[in-house]
Parts: structure tokens; C-alpha cells; sequence
């Protein structure tokens, strides 16, 4: 059994509230477990995942990011990060929420997980911010041949259209290609799961179909380029445990080979890294026919 608590915490913005949700369990606490969306969407899409984990003893908590979810839907910025180096105050925002829930709590073992967006933030967040106990990290990405032309557009767009303009063309260029392998099956979010009732609730729900502004997606290609910069990984700590999972058939990851160069560069440097590709399964692994194994295997991982 678990209570779930509404949690708001003041954002690195020094403006916003990040709105979360604290996943309580009753009895014995083992520990926090963190979880980081992705874009375009908001923590309510993880209800069944965070559930489960406070089932099993740990502290579950998650906001929405600034721009996403109840945050933005608060002052009407969905798609919007800030006027600049919107991407910074992400990476922030994942130690000051879990400083606001720790705080509170008590001294217990931390683990965090990012997924998608949320995984480059949390790459970031463990360099820059500080590292957890443990690291998971969910449908990831490797370096983007085409960021630095695409923060490039987005500079340019941005002195067009305003911070928060909004680009077709750059969104197509970033997004464009992820549907190449499911165009069969005439879903223009085929890429995301093989759960077709899924995806038709995430193209029906306003809080995963608005548009990023042009300031946004530059930042959301900066995230994606530092972390995958020689002194990222360089800078990884080398005795934190660290867990790449995610699908064979997921582009965001480029269909395996991203997430497992990222992987190997974290290896060659002597950190400690597992990493394990669902077979068959695309972006959202909590969504597809693997989510049981997902979940065992992260549940495997912090205990040991």
C-alpha cells in the first residue's frame, strides 16, 4: 500500500513551481526512486510505474519539467523552457526537487532514471549536479551528427519567429525520420510503442501533442550534444552503478547502435555499466511488450 502526495518545489528558474507526485509506501522504506520524463509528455503517463515501485518499498517521486505537464500548464507555456539555457535549468531541477524530497524523508538510498529527454538530462544532472546512488537510463541517445547545424536553425528561427515560435521544418528535421521503419502501419507515432491503444491516447492527449518552440529544441539538441561530448564522459563517475536500457527498435537510440555507443564509451573509461536491448521493442519500453521484463530488471538492478 502507498498514499500519493502532491509535491511542489520552487524550479532553478527562481520563477516557476515544478509540480510533482510523491509515491508513499506504508512500512519499511528501501529507498528514492527518481524518474525523469521525456518530452512531450508528463509524469501521469508513468502512474502504473510508479506504483509499482512504491509496492515495493521506495519512495517514488516525479515532476512535471518546466514547459510540460501541470508546470506548464500553469502559466500556459507548454513547449517552453526559458529565454536562454533552458536545457541548464533541467539539469538543475533534478537535484533541487530531490533536495525538497530528501530533505523531507530522510537519509535513504537514492536512485534516479531519466527516460528519453529526461535520460539526457540525468546524464547531465549526475556529471554537473551530483551523482546518485544508482543511475538508470532509458531510452537514450548517442551524438547527433546534425546538432550542430540544428542549433544553428534553431538561433536563426529564434531571431525570425521569437523564443517561442514555433518551426515545422525544424521540428520535421528532428523528428522527421523517426517513423521510417513503421510507415507500414500509417501512425505518425508508430516509433513510440507497439501499443496501439498507447498511442492513440498520447495523440489524443494535449499534454503530449503540443509543439516545442524553437528555443526548446535548441536546447533539447544541446542536452543531446553534451552528453555525448569526451568530456561528459570523461567526467562520469567511474564507481557509479549505471544501467542503459532500451529498445532494439527504438530510433531515438538509433535502433541500438546510440545507446550502446554510449555505453561503451562510459566502459572504456572503467565506469560500471550494464546494458540490455529488449528485442523487438521500440521507444517506450514501459509501454511495450516488455515492460514486465523492464520493470524486473529495474528492480533487479537497485537491489542489488
Amino acid at each position: 500500500m502507498f498514499t500519493v502526495l502532491e509535491k511542489r518545489v520552487l524550479s532553478s528558474d527562481g520563477v516557476h513551481e515544478l509540480i510533482g507526485k510523491i509515491y508513499l509506501p506504508e512500512g519499511e522504506r528501501k529507498g528514492y526512486f527518481h524518474l525523469v520524463h521525456g518530452m512531450d509528455e508528463y509524469i501521469g503517463r508513468y502512474e502504473n510505474t510508479c506504483a509499482f515501485l512504491a509496492e515495493q518499498g521506495y519512495i517514488v517521486f516525479a515532476y512535471d519539467h518546466l514547459g510540460h505537464g501541470a508546470t506548464g500548464l500553469a502559466d500556459n507555456s507548454l513547449g517552453f523552457f526559458a529565454s536562454k539555457d533552458g536545457w541548464r535549468l533541467l539539469v538543475k531541477d533534478v537535484k533541487v526537487f530531490a533536495d525538497a524530497v530528501r530533505a523531507e524523508y530522510g537519509d535513504l538510498p537514492y536512485y534516479l532514471m531519466g527516460h528519453s529527454m529526461g535520460s539526457f538530462v540525468v546524464r547531465l544532472t549526475t556529471v554537473m549536479e551530483g551523482a546518485p546512488d544508482k543511475l538508470i537510463i532509458m531510452g537514450t541517445g548517442g551524438p547527433n551528427p546534425a546538432a550542430g547545424a540544428g542549433i544553428a536553425m534553431a538561433k536563426c528561427l529564434r531571431a525570425i519567429k521569437g523564443e517561442k515560435g514555433v518551426s515545422k521544418p525544424l521540428l520535421g528535421m528532428a523528428f522527421g525520420a523517426y517513423n521510417a521503419r513503421f510507415k507500414e502501419e500509417k501512425d505518425r507515432v508508430a516509433w513510440l510503442t507497439k501499443n496501439k491503444k498507447v498511442r492513440e491516447n498520447y495523440k489524443k492527449d494535449p499534454l503530449c501533442t503540443f509543439p516545442f518552440t524553437v528555443s526548446a529544441m535548441e536546447d533539447l539538441v544541446t542536452l543531446n550534444k553534451k552528453c555525448n561530448t569526451k568530456a561528459h564522459f570523461d567526467a562520469f563517475p567511474k564507481t557509479l552503478p549505471t544501467l542503459f536500457v532500451s529498445g532494439t527498435e527504438d530510433p531515438v537510440g538509433d535502433y541500438g547502435k546510440g545507446v550502446t555507443f554510449a555505453a561503451e564509451e562510459l566502459t572504456k573509461r572503467g565506469c560500471k555499466v550494464t546494458k540490455k536491448l529488449y528485442e523487438n521493442c521500440r521507444h517506450e519500453i514501459l509501454n511495450d511488450t516488455c515492460r514486465d521484463e523492464v520493470l524486473a530488471d529495474i528492480l533487479a538492478f537497485i537491489k542489488k
